[in-house]
């Protein structure tokens, strides 16, 4: 039973199921079935006669593994497609039409209770709508539930309003891709070995490569230099991407600034973004003070876009945890710049 008094409705017959496809199902192959040969085409096999322009076209059959494909299934593929929309739209009216009836029968106030037929029991199965088994205590008037939502609904045209409704609509969709994952099949080796490949080739040509490292780190470098002449006790490192080695060739270097504790952090980063416009090692500074974390954003002659924020010590923590466990495993580095990049492109 489901909660709040739902129960399963009884299943839908076969016959009936074929109009709706069950919920979340996944697409599986089609069986082509063996087409019976016409007397033609058993003369002209007889006679191995070269068929002309002139003769009606006979469709071969392709075999590949233990199906076999034809035209036809193409063909009968098509039509189906193009059948299944008649038939949703048929059953649409037919529940507008028993949602009518049962409006009726509920005005005229009769002691016989509406039944729909099971045509429309197996269309509010498709959006997992049942009918209650025993009512509910505290919705009395309830006599469908949908499974999904947890919802309850006092007739059919209150079914039709909750299955249109953008929460059901959502999460049917949800449904539907987890069952969905869930019957895919199981990679074998030739896909690993395919999905590695192209991992490798995405961390070679995306990610941050040994070289690009040690250039964020010399900017670093050179950032320290620069300011620890001007504020004294200051120091610059490396957090991010930049630290981690996780970034893409496009990330950005950030930079933290750490200083002591005798310091007033605002006339520090002001002394740090003046230092910084007079240097001509430098181009484009610009302050963010008003951001949620204030930072100096600035370019090196090289095209690098930098940027300094103050006392970043939880950032710089996280950062050196992935630069860890990517010292432990490689993979994971190469999982990691994957989704990135993955990120960026979609």
């Amino acid at each position: 039973a489901a909660r709040g008094g739902g129960a399963a409705a009884a299943p839908p017959q076969a016959g009936n199921r074929a109009d709706v496809p069950a919920p979340g199902s996944y697409p599986h192959s089609r069986q082509s079935k063996p087409r019976q040969e016409s007397e033609e085409e058993e003369v002209e096999k007889r006679n191995k006669k070269p068929r002309t322009r002139t003769e009606p076209r006979t469709k071969n059959r392709k075999k590949s593994g233990s199906s076999i494909v034809t035209v036809e299934d193409d063909e009968a593929e098509g039509t189906q497609e193009k059948a299944a929309a008649p038939k949703h739209k048929e059953i649409e009216i037919q529940f507008a039409q028993e949602a009518a009836q049962e409006a009726a029968v509920a005005t005229a106030e009769t002691l016989e209770e509406f039944k729909p037929s099971e045509a429309v029991l197996g269309f509010l199965a498709g959006k997992y709508l049942y009918p209650l088994a025993h009512k509910s205590s505290k919705f009395p008037r309830a006599r469908w539930f949908c499974r999904l939502c947890e919802y309850h609904c006092d007739n059919l045209a209150k079914c039709r309003e909750h299955y249109l409704d953008t929460r059901h609509s959502r999460l049917s969709r949800t449904k539907e891709v987890e069952t969905t994952l869930y019957h895919l099949p199981r990679p074998n080796k030739h896909h690993l070995d395919c999905l590695n490949s192209l991992l490798a080739t995405v961390e070679k040509e995306q990610g941050l490569s040994t070289s690009d490292l040690n250039i964020r780190q010399a900017v670093a470098q050179s950032v320290h230099s620069l300011l620890q002449e001007h504020i004294q006790g200051c120091t610059v490192r490396l957090y991010g991407s930049s630290l981690s080695g996780f970034g893409l060739k496009s990330a950005n270097v950030n930079l933290d600034l750490q200083i002591t504790a005798d310091q007033k952090p605002h006339l520090a980063l002001l002394k740090a973004l003046e230092v910084l416009h007079d240097s001509p090692e430098y181009l484009e500074v610009a302050d963010e003070f008003t951001a949620k974390i204030p930072t100096i954003k600035f370019m090196t002659t090289t095209g690098l876009a930098c940027e300094l924020s103050l006392n970043n010590h939880q950032a710089y923590q996280t950062s050196s945890l992935l630069k860890d466990y990517w010292s432990l495993d490689p993979r994971v580095r190469t999982v990691g710049v994957a989704f990135r990049y993955w990120a960026s492109v979609v």
